[in-house]
């Protein structure tokens, strides 16, 4: 009776510890900026152990659009696009409990957009 009581318990704690795992990759997810002729954002994707974040930047018009990546580790990377339709990404950081964020800016019209911190 005791190892049949021992047995569901080491399940239940296995069966928790899976759903945990799972949980984290969740964290997987966009956060956009957009402002007028431009269309960005930041993703976030959980691979290999740790949590990576990456802007983007579509120009929805031929305006001049840029994406700055931020990290409240002073890391940072940008983009740019200013032909219509094409997406541009900025470099592929690491984000291990600090905060991420992008801004988005068109050029042409000084309009900017923030993302929601990560």
């Amino acid at each position: 009776m005791r190892t049949a009581i021992r047995l569901a318990a080491v399940t239940a704690v296995a069966a928790g510890s899976l759903a945990l795992t799972t949980g984290v990759a969740s964290a997987d997810g966009t956060y956009p900026a957009n402002v007028p002729g431009c269309a960005g954002g930041m993703n976030v994707q959980y691979y290999n152990g740790h949590d990576w974040v990456q802007g983007y930047v579509i120009s929805t018009t031929g305006s001049y659009c840029t994406v700055y990546l931020h990290q409240s580790n002073g890391r940072w990377s940008s983009a740019y696009s200013n032909v219509s339709g094409e997406e541009h990404y900025t470099l592929q950081l690491q984000d291990s409990g600090i905060t991420s964020y992008v801004t988005v800016c068109n050029s042409d019209t000084g309009r900017c957009a923030t993302s929601a911190s990560y």
